[in-house]
């Protein structure tokens, strides 16, 4: 899929770096990884952020990973883990590192913990352990696509 950018809303919403999971779009709607929730405003979202974003996905390759049993925060939110949990979070730690004006940092278990969120209607309908695959990120404020960016080629 091409890379595509729109242009942020200047009121200043906030923005979310997320991977898109689509193998289960049909049973858990929008579902993705998030990799920093939040990221910046909006407002702060221009052409050079965009280019090191892009710059920063295209240097990934695309990767397999496995979604796991369903399992629960403490506060009984039901979440999907990824299986390696270590991808996630260099990735995360390679964005901060880019971006360290980047708003807040995870202070809670279900901000820090790479996983793929349920409802509690669809915590039955995904058949786990799934294998699935990282191929894009995607720059989302609210639910609304600003960019998406694909990950490099593969050596094979």
């Amino acid at each position: 899929m091409p890379d595509h950018e729109l242009t942020p809303d200047p009121s200043g919403g906030l923005t979310r770096l997320v991977i898109p999971v689509p193998e289960i779009a049909h049973d858990v709607t929008g579902a993705h990884i998030a990799l920093l929730d939040p990221f910046l405003e909006a407002g702060a979202v221009d052409a050079g952020v965009l280019a090191e974003l892009r710059e920063i996905f295209a240097d990934l390759v695309p990767f397999a990973f496995v979604l796991g049993e369903a399992a629960r925060f403490p506060s009984g939110a039901a979440y999907l883990p990824p299986q390696p949990v270590a991808v996630f979070r260099r990735i995360s730690s390679s964005l901060r590192q880019a971006f360290p004006e980047v708003i807040g940092h995870p202070t809670s278990l279900h901000a820090s913990i790479p996983h793929l969120a349920l409802t509690e209607e669809s915590v039955a309908d995904v058949p786990t352990p799934l294998e699935v695959h990282a191929r894009e990120a995607i720059l989302l404020e609210g639910d609304r696509v600003i960019a998406t960016f694909g990950f490099g080629e593969s050596a094979a």
